[in-house]
């Protein structure tokens, strides 16, 4: 068998050097520039009518990728119990397991020191210095994304992956990857403070800003200064901590390690500790940013640790750090532009109820998701999806079984777990050319998308990615999306959406107009001109004008689901939801 590559090898691309190069002329296809228009509602508790549009914006923005059966789940619930479901967390996950084996086949010593066939390795030895499970981790991570429940809690740890950024990639051991993951999981919806000690020691984050390297006779500034400027206190101007308070910063976290040999060459997650011979056990003077804040060091090994949550309690202590915490939230889940009027109403008295409540993360979300802020019409199919979210939530929509080279269930057979993980990897590289890598921000700062003005959302499309993003819905609903192929055997895999059986489930879908109207509002969620729900039509029925032709052809289907009857539906509705997946609109959540 050919020897697979271990790593993703799809280009991820350049989104701002492509905006900035081009001029694209969004409103003509249906997306609105001007991302300053804000609403002047404030967090009081909505009360208008809570109907399909409007749990549908809550679960646009609380899941990854729209899911229609969460949308089920929540149609006959109120406000109360949608958000109480959303808040709810995820049941625990299965952990990664080798599902790779095939890729390292060839290479004898990797398939003797791994783990065996289907066994979990994120505390395994490390072998093969991360490679096919860093793939292996991002399949992962898009099955959980697929499989999430109605709960916001995934989304919640992409919006730490964003703003607590690590590296799946560069973190240099796969189980220290992982276990990024797992922390920002158990914490997502907790504590913000904890949640800041534990990133700070992690092992990935160690790696990935220098900590490991950071020692009294050398500090490190790199993650002292990515901890206020980035991840707690923003660089906004009344974040007024200074150039000395990083050096002082730097100081205080001199010695926290753990041993890279020994981690990979034992089982178990990595033990992080202060190596006090190389900690700077003198007094930190921070500025009057912090209130002149001195934190006092000492020679008693045990202080290094209390000088850490001392130093996070004093950043939590400052005003700026709950604001900037609340205008990151707000961005993520409402609209990227913060305007004067939206920091008086929204994210000023957001700020003071995290503040009030420990920094517990879930009353800010309870209190947003409820607000009339929130579900003002002006909020509404206004942000670009991102690639995670556009493809996600195809996948959640069509299901998307592999099939082979003539549409048939790929046979899996002993394999089985590793054909799986070669779909969601095969998806995961669609979603890269799109310009997302699941686990690997292009810098500490995030994706541009959500932090760089004013373009914001507007980053991911451009004309390459517009133009994939059709090729990929293209693929899916005509000849399929390969994801998988091997020389040797010849043995090739696609995803493509079966659009007979998936049509069974709408309200009589003999009628086409009737169908279509449910398609558009099932996939775009808004009304689309009367020329563009002609369109649709005609590409479906392929120049013939008697619709009555389309009743005969599904009638056909229901009363015979044979080959030849499933591909006449197929063909013809391929079209049509390819071209609804072109319509600006459909970019929209």
């Amino acid at each position: 068998m050919n020897k697979q590559v271990p790593t993703n090898k799809t280009k991820q691309p350049d989104l701002v050097a492509l905006f900035q190069k081009e001029h694209i002329q969004f409103e003509a296809i249906g997306i609105k520039k001007d991302r300053s228009i804000n609403s002047t509602k404030g967090l009081t508790p909505y009360a208008g009518d809570f109907g399909v549009a409007e749990r549908k914006h809550l679960l646009n923005r609380t899941l990854i990728g729209y899911s229609h059966t969460s949308f089920t789940k929540i149609q006959n619930l109120n406000l109360t119990a949608c958000v109480d479901m959303l808040l709810s967390p995820e049941k625990a996950f299965d952990l990664p397991i080798n599902d790779y084996y095939l890729d390292i086949i060839d290479n004898p010593d990797e398939v003797k020191g791994d783990v065996p066939r289907g066994a979990v390795w994120v505390n395994a030895t490390e072998v093969n210095q991360g490679g096919a499970r860093w793939v292996s981790l991002k399949a992962w991570m898009l099955k959980q994304f697929n499989q999430q429940s109605t709960s916001i809690h995934w989304r919640m740890v992409l919006f730490y992956n964003n703003l607590l950024v690590s590296s799946i990639q560069n973190a240099g051991i796969s189980k220290n990857a992982f276990y990024y993951v797992d922390t920002l999981f158990k914490l997502s919806l907790g504590n913000f403070k904890e949640l800041i000690y534990q990133v700070t020691i992690d092992p990935s984050m160690l790696i990935y800003l220098n900590g490991n390297q950071n020692n009294k006779y050398a500090p490190d500034e790199n993650y002292a200064r990515e901890l206020q400027e980035l991840f707690t206190v923003g660089k906004g101007p009344n974040s007024k901590y200074t150039e000395k308070d990083v050096a002082e910063m730097a100081r205080l976290l001199t010695g926290w390690q753990f041993d890279w040999e020994k981690t990979k060459t034992t089982e178990g997650r990595a033990i992080v500790k202060n190596n006090f011979g190389i900690h700077d056990t003198g007094d930190k003077q921070f500025s009057e940013f912090y209130g002149n804040k001195k934190i006092t060091g000492s020679s008693n090994p045990d202080r290094a640790e209390g000088e850490l949550r001392e130093a996070i309690d004093m950043i939590c202590a400052t005003d700026e750090m709950s604001k900037y915490i609340c205008r990151r939230v707000y961005s993520f889940f409402v609209n990227p532009s913060i305007d004067p009027t939206t920091e008086d109403l929204i994210i000023t008295p957001l700020a003071k109820i995290f503040k009030d409540a420990k920094f517990e993360i879930l009353p800010v979300l309870r209190t947003l998701l409820s607000s009339e802020h929130f579900f003002d019409k002006i909020h509404q199919k206004t942000m670009v999806k991102s690639p995670m979210d556009f493809v996600v939530g195809l996948l959640k929509e069509f299901d998307l079984p592999l099939l082979d080279n003539l549409y048939r269930p790929f046979p899996k057979g002993s394999d089985g777990i590793y054909y799986e993980f070669k779909r969601l990897n095969g998806i995961q590289n669609a979603m890269i050319s799109l310009g997302m890598n699941i686990g690997d921000p292009p810098s500490v700062s995030g994706w541009p998308a959500y932090y760089q003005a004013p373009a914001y959302d507007l980053f991911w499309i451009n004309s390459e990615t517009i133009i994939k993003r059709a090729q990929f819905t293209d693929a899916l609903f005509n000849w399929g999306q390969g994801v998988y192929y091997n020389g040797t055997t010849k043995t090739y895999a696609q995803v493509r959406a079966n659009l007979a059986s998936y049509l069974r489930q709408f309200n009589n879908p003999a009628d086409l107009e009737g169908l279509v109207d449910q398609l558009v509002d099932r996939h775009i969620g808004m009304s689309i001109s009367a020329d563009n729900r002609q369109l649709i039509l005609s590409q479906i029925m392929q120049g013939n004008s008697n619709l009555s032709y389309w009743s005969e052809l599904w009638n056909a289907y229901a009363a015979n689901p044979s080959a030849e009857n499933s591909s006449l539906i197929q063909n013809r509705m391929a079209k049509g939801l390819s071209l609804i997946y072109q319509l600006g609109e459909s970019q929209l959540f």
